[in-house]
């Protein structure tokens, strides 16, 4: 594609008409603010309808007018000549129209002139590309590369690594980088599953190296064996059973006695208040009932008094039983004193402070040998858990070897995987370098800390990074990817050339002019905008607006010829 002329009317600066042949090589030349950009954004105005990032909202209209008028001739890579005009209105959108060799057109078709926007502006505008992230840099860069990669290019990078290495991989991951960091994370996990198990040895290891005390063994089983037969013959004793047995019947009756003793005690004392309380209701001294403490009427005194005077013969008569039951335990108390003392008294005494003797004995003894019961079998349970504690240890070990295996053969498959990637990206590369001179680009780095690749889009310019290059080194850089993109994708955009000024020592024109249109844009402090074949220099074309004014201009499809005509 090669333009050949540019006509604008009301458009950004130039509120009149503004129009300019285009050369091979066209030479800009003036002060600053002089126009000497309006080229390049008339001609991505008029092809995209956008500003030089490509934002389609931005309105490129003079401020002093309502519309605007471009017109651009350009000769496409068949060698056809076609005339693409826009019209747009600041205001009403009705008004804007687009044309081509005279057809009314859209954007969408004008898509089979620029192919691409992003390709379009990143070749026309150089700069473009150079001010997009790394990752959307990365993301151009690989898709037009793709263009031109074998499909089977992968499939050749892979066949060329042993077999070793391809069973490692076992088949090409479809991402290779994603695929790396798959296994920097499973390294990662066996690794803290072996720290895990050093953890377990360790714990494992200090318990196999404790040492078992001697088992004790009870020496005292005969004497336990005698006191318990002594104690046997003793309990056998029919005097000293007998002897208990009553004392157990005197303590029963003692104990019963007590108790209606006591019940008596208090019946007696609730029979006294009773009768009081019954008196004062009956001779009229009181009037408040005992059981509801509120006052009695009249009405039913006689029944209150009733009813007390029957609880206090009841009670007589629960006394009068209790008394007689008191007196009947007291009689029987005595007899059965009778027949405890009548039994044999000094020699079972003495047997039975024997028998508490030997009992304290034989239950001492049973302590002795039941604490030593207790420690053999922690002894024995601590034998269990060092033979266990043995035991895990060769587990831990053997699966210690299994995830140190499995590290070894993730890292082996790693180093292959990333020596499959780089050398796919090196045969990606090769194809972009032939358009490169000095400018490199590398499309991932590797963490110093893990070896991991990650995706990344690096541009250095005679080995020196983006942000280190100079004004003059970062256009040549652009340029070198402007023309790079023009010659992958065989489009052939003109590509514009800013601050020509600051790049003395680059012979850019002889690079790039034989095979690419080149727009030249320079700062000449104090001299008017001048627009010239760069190969007759000394015949410029210095820029008059001829135009008196544009703010009442109706720009639309019905009147382009006119327009064309003025």
């Amino acid at each position: 594609m090669k333009v050949n002329y540019v006509k604008t009317i009301g458009f950004r600066k130039f509120q009149k008409l503004f129009e300019t042949e285009l050369y091979d090589v066209t030479n800009i030349s003036g002060k600053n603010r002089s126009g000497k950009s309006n080229v390049l954004f008339a001609i991505i105005n008029i092809v995209l309808g956008t500003n030089l990032s490509g934002d389609e909202k931005a309105c490129l209209i003079n401020k002093k007018c309502d519309a605007s008028y471009g017109e651009l001739h350009f000769t496409d890579n068949a060698g056809t000549e076609h005339v693409l005009i826009r019209g747009r209105h600041r205001y009403d959108n009705s008004q804007n129209f687009i044309t081509l060799d005279g057809k009314a057109i859209t954007q969408r078709d004008l898509i089979s002139v620029y192919k691409d926007k992003k390709l379009f502006l990143s070749i026309l505008n150089p700069l473009y590309f150079l001010s997009k992230k790394p990752a959307e840099q990365k993301e151009f860069v690989d898709k037009y590369l793709s263009d031109i990669c074998p499909k089977n290019l992968m499939d050749l990078v892979y066949n060329k690594l042993s077999v070793e290495e391809q069973k490692l991989l076992e088949e090409i991951p479809e991402d290779i980088p994603k695929y790396i960091t798959d296994l920097n994370a499973d390294i990662k996990k066996f690794g803290n599953t072996i720290t895990a198990l050093n953890g377990k040895i360790e714990y494992a290891q200090n318990i196999a190296d404790e040492k078992l005390e001697k088992v004790k063994s009870f020496e005292k089983d005969e004497e336990l064996s005698l006191a318990r037969q002594e104690l046997a013959y003793l309990n056998t004793n029919q005097t000293i059973i007998d002897k208990e047995k009553q004392k157990q019947v005197i303590e029963s009756l003692e104990k019963d006695i007590l108790s209606k003793e006591t019940e008596f005690n208090e019946l007696e004392t609730s029979m006294k208040v009773g009768k009081k309380k019954y008196l004062e209701i009956k001779t009229g001294a009181s009037s408040i009932c005992p059981t509801c403490y509120q006052h009695i009427q009249d009405e039913s005194k006689k029944k209150t008094i009733a009813n007390m005077y029957n609880d206090l013969i009841s009670k007589y008569d629960k006394k009068n039983l209790l008394e007689a039951q008191i007196k009947d335990l007291k009689l029987k108390l005595a007899t059965e004193k009778c027949k405890y003392h009548a039994l044999d008294g000094n020699p079972t005494i003495e047997k039975s402070k024997r028998i508490a003797i030997i009992e304290q004995n034989i239950k001492q003894l049973e302590n002795e040998k039941l604490e030593i019961e207790k420690f053999n079998n922690q002894i024995a349970l601590k034998g269990n858990s060092i033979k266990n504690a043995k035991a895990d240890i060769s587990n831990f070990n053997a699966q210690k070897q299994m995830y140190s295996k499995s590290i070894d053969n993730l890292n082996k498959a790693k180093k292959v995987a990333q020596k499959l990637y780089i050398s796919y990206i090196e045969e990606k590369l090769k194809l972009a370098r032939q358009y490169l001179k000095d400018v490199d680009i590398k499309f991932y780095s590797v963490l110093k800390t893990t070896g991991e690749i990650k995706e990344d889009f690096i541009i250095t310019y005679k080995g020196n990074p983006l942000s280190d290059l100079s004004r003059s080194e970062t256009i040549a850089t652009a340029l070198e990817f402007a023309n790079m993109f023009n010659q992958i994708s065989r489009v052939n955009f003109p590509i514009f050339i800013d601050d020509y000024e600051c790049c003395a020592d680059y012979d850019f024109i002889k690079y790039y002019a034989p095979n690419t249109q080149l727009i030249i844009s320079k700062v000449e402090k104090g001299n008017s905008l001048k627009i010239a074949d760069y190969n007759n220099i000394n015949n410029y074309k210095i820029i008059k607006p001829i135009i008196k004014g544009c703010k009442t201009i109706s720009i639309n499809k019905n009147n382009v010829a006119e327009k064309k005509a003025a």
